[in-house]
């Protein structure tokens, strides 16, 4: 079996997920779901990490953390293994409890930990149970779940002792105080009003990044390159590299797809503004691991990094008014991310 890429470092940021195996239970009942808690109490306080969100499901769990010591591996084998040997004890059981090894994704708090905190906190509303209740009956749902660190964000008498809120409430607020809990508790609640529409997950890099542009081509420098992992040992690093490496390779494609040269896709002022455009879009997207964002901006004609971020929404917005070019642009995405070299 792959092992799943992962990447850790000191203070790095994780969305950590387990499910059960063969989406199977993982909780019987309360006393399963105390169980779990304590472990997470104390594996935490064992391996020195931070705990900010936390969501327990039937069948599965979310957790938001953060690794001061850079050692996620240790603390989730801890942790899995102790509740699993616990809930195997208990109720007679043998075998694995988990569908394989958990899944974590690094985030770049900066631009994302706000918004996936609401994720993991709307979960109790997401599943199908509720997909046709209303938004009040929602609302109560959410503020009264038991089993999350939600409502400790905003109400101190509810809170586990090992949740950090600071970090995230200073996202919405002026630190741990009645006004930031009384903001971050209208944010999560806006989820459910906004249909709980989550596209950021659309920025998710090789399954394993979630960042921004600089954010991702820092970590593949730094830690996915050949000169700190060899990828035989790490076979999800080549699914993190899959996709095109040049722009001529992105170019011809967009080319065909819209009936035109691939020439007039690096003229600065291409009387063809919307496949020039989707192919800036999918170079941005594809070739960051590889080079940086300057380098793609001269290779595409001389693009400033500034004006690749200008594009990405304007295109953007351009999608949500016209959704056949929202469809091309996607089959092209689907189309490179299985890129293999060949045409």
């Amino acid at each position: 079996m792959v092992r799943p890429l992962r990447v850790d470092y000191p203070d790095a940021w994780h969305h950590v997920t387990c499910r059960g195996n063969e989406k199977k239970k993982i909780f019987t009942d309360d006393r399963d779901r105390k169980k779990f808690l304590d472990m997470l109490l104390k594996s935490s306080n064992l391996y020195n990490v931070d705990i900010h969100a936390y969501v327990i499901m039937h069948n599965h769990f979310h957790l938001l953390v953060k690794t001061p010591e850079g050692n996620l591996k240790s603390f989730m084998q801890r942790f899995n293994t102790a509740y699993t040997m616990y809930y195997n004890r208990r109720h007679k059981r043998v075998g694995h409890l988990y569908q394989g090894r958990y899944k974590s994704i690094l985030i770049d708090a900066d631009s994302y930990l706000l918004e996936l905190s609401r994720y993991v906190h709307l979960n109790p509303v997401r599943i199908k149970k509720y997909s046709q209740t209303d938004v009040k009956k929602k609302k109560k749902i959410l503020r009264d779940y038991r089993w999350s660190s939600f409502k400790g964000y905003f109400n101190t008498k509810s809170r586990d002792s090992f949740v950090n809120h600071e970090t995230i409430l200073s996202m919405v607020g002026n630190g741990d105080n009645k006004e930031s809990r009384k903001a971050y508790e209208r944010f999560v609640i806006g989820g459910i009003l906004s249909n709980m529409k989550q596209t950021f997950w659309e920025e998710l890099r090789g399954q394993v990044i979630m960042g921004s542009d600089e954010f991702a081509e820092d970590i593949y420098e730094l830690y996915l390159t050949r000169r700190v992992v060899d990828e035989r040992e790490l076979p999800g690093l080549k699914k993190l590299k899959t996709g095109p490496t040049t722009v001529e390779e992105i170019g011809g494609y967009v080319a065909r797809e819209f009936g035109v040269t691939s020439k007039v896709l690096y003229q600065k002022k291409s009387p063809y503004r919307i496949p020039r455009s989707v192919s800036m879009e999918l170079c941005r997207i594809f070739l960051v691991k590889r080079m940086s964002l300057k380098q793609i901006g001269k290779e595409l004609g001389g693009v400033g990094v500034s004006a690749l971020s200008q594009n990405m929404k304007r295109l953007s917005l351009l999608m949500e008014e016209d959704p056949e070019l929202r469809k091309r642009f996607v089959k092209l995405k689907t189309i490179l991310g299985n890129f293999d070299g060949v045409r």
